[in-house]
């Protein structure tokens, strides 16, 4: 076909777009900045075993079309029992490293779960004056059981703000609860860490036999009412359509050039929709100095912001002694100013104090490790979307709308339901890809 399309990303938005475009017969090549594909999918293989430093689980895997492809690559998959509904999968800690009973923590987290269900059938959608935050949901509006145990209030505590604000990569005084719990649905089915080969696996089967430019980085788009101008390290591209897979932080900051401007409803849009910050520390140990037969463990330390609070036992699926410390919004922006040394530090302090004190006995530094900077990645600036205080119910939709008929947007931020999430990407790509056809196809 005479038409020449360009994606720009090659995240799993713009794979898919591609991916689309390509099986249907049409002339398309993918720049992606980076060396590598998959963007805020990046499966590390160096510390001997699988773990992914971007999106690492499958949200919901019932209806999900990552789920059957994921079975079709023989991609292992491990339910992540993050309620701890099992009784059996999480391991509590307070501030200074003792157990919790994990009873009644585990009851608080449901108490606080049927607590949210509540509230969410009671909220309508609230101007974006009058947006409730969590943090006003929670000090004002959430309705908490009487005569809780400390360790419930604890448990309760840890399910409704630290991990909201981990799921939203957010702040619970950013967090628009109303926008939350209209708009974002989970599909059914849990949550699955694809821990055998990671998200690369899928990503790399997608783009198979694509026209991929890696280390190619857009600076300008300049649309003209023929055709479409981007600017790269490596020179000019020219196309007829034009599809951006862009994260949101890097619209954000303004780092690829519009000419002309973005309309002000889009620029105004990207700017009111959140964008979070969602970090990770993993490590590999020679051996366990953890209890292997635990997913997860919370650690409750009484500091503000707290840190340390969320940890992953990848030994759990694997056998391999990795484990992986969590931090998102503010906890994620103060860890970004530590050196290595520093965060190590910190790590193995609360390590000792929750496993070493526990009977593991002196807590050795790791054999190796990994830490995600997504926030000060320029091609990335930032972890993925949230809703946000002052954000429009329609600014997704207002983010994903075409400019005439050359220039298309994907990404997980233009969805308007699956946000944050892979398969939101995944469904975009495809959407975007189907816009450009339906354009061609009518002209």
């Amino acid at each position: 076909m005479s038409e020449k399309i360009l994606v720009i990303g090659a995240g799993m938005a713009g794979i898919m777009a591609a991916r689309t475009l390509h099986d249907a017969g049409y002339n398309v090549t993918v720049l992606e900045a980076r060396d590598r594909l998959g963007g805020r999918t990046h499966t590390d293989n160096s510390l001997g075993n699988t773990v992914d430093l971007g999106a690492a689980w499958i949200h919901g895997p019932d209806g999900n079309p990552l789920t059957p492809l994921a079975e079709q690559l023989g991609v292992a998959r491990g339910d992540t029992d993050f309620l701890n509904r099992s009784g059996t999968a999480v391991q509590a800690y307070t501030h200074n490293g003792t157990p919790l009973n994990m009873t009644e923590y585990t009851q608080g987290q449901l108490l606080a779960d049927a607590a949210f269900l509540k509230a969410k059938a009671s909220i309508l959608y609230m101007p974006p004056a009058q947006a409730h935050s969590l943090k006003d949901l929670i000090e004002h509006g959430l309705p908490q059981p009487e005569n809780m145990t400390e360790t419930e209030k604890l448990g309760f505590h840890y399910w409704s703000v630290i991990r909201a604000e981990y799921s939203d990569a957010s702040d619970w005084d950013l967090i628009n609860w109303d926008l939350l719990v209209n708009r974002y649905v989970k599909l059914p089915g849990g949550d699955l860490l694809l821990h055998g080969g990671g998200y690369k696996v899928l990503v790399d089967h997608l783009a198979d036999g694509l026209d991929v430019r890696v280390e190619t980085a857009v600076s300008h788009i300049t649309t003209t009412p023929n055709q479409v101008h981007i600017q790269t390290n490596h020179g000019p591209f020219t196309a007829t359509r034009v599809i951006i897979t862009l994260p949101l932080g890097v619209l954000k900051s303004g780092a690829v050039q519009f000419t002309p401007s973005l309309s002000q409803a889009k620029q105004k849009a990207i700017q009111r929709i959140g964008f979070g910050n969602y970090e990770k520390l993993a490590m590999r140990f020679d051996k366990f100095q953890w209890p292997q037969d635990k997913q997860r463990f919370n650690y409750l330390s009484d500091g503000e912001p707290s840190l340390f609070n969320a940890w992953l036992n990848i030994g759990y699926y694997t056998g391999t002694p990795i484990i992986v410390a969590y931090h998102a919004g503010r906890r994620a922006r103060l860890i970004n100013q530590w050196s290595d040394g520093e965060l190590l530090e910190h790590a193995l302090t609360v390590m000792q104090r929750i496993f070493g004190d526990n009977g593991f006995g002196h807590i050795s530094a790791p054999a190796a490790y990994v830490r995600t900077n997504w926030q000060n990645d320029p091609f990335s600036s930032g972890s993925y979307s949230s809703d946000q205080i002052g954000q429009l119910p329609t600014d997704r939709q207002i983010l994903a709308q075409p400019i005439g008929q050359q220039l298309f947007f994907a990404g997980e931020a233009t969805h308007p339901h699956f946000y944050a999430t892979v398969h939101g990407a995944y469904e975009t790509g495809v959407r975007a890809a189907r816009e450009v056809a339906r354009v061609i196809n009518e002209t």
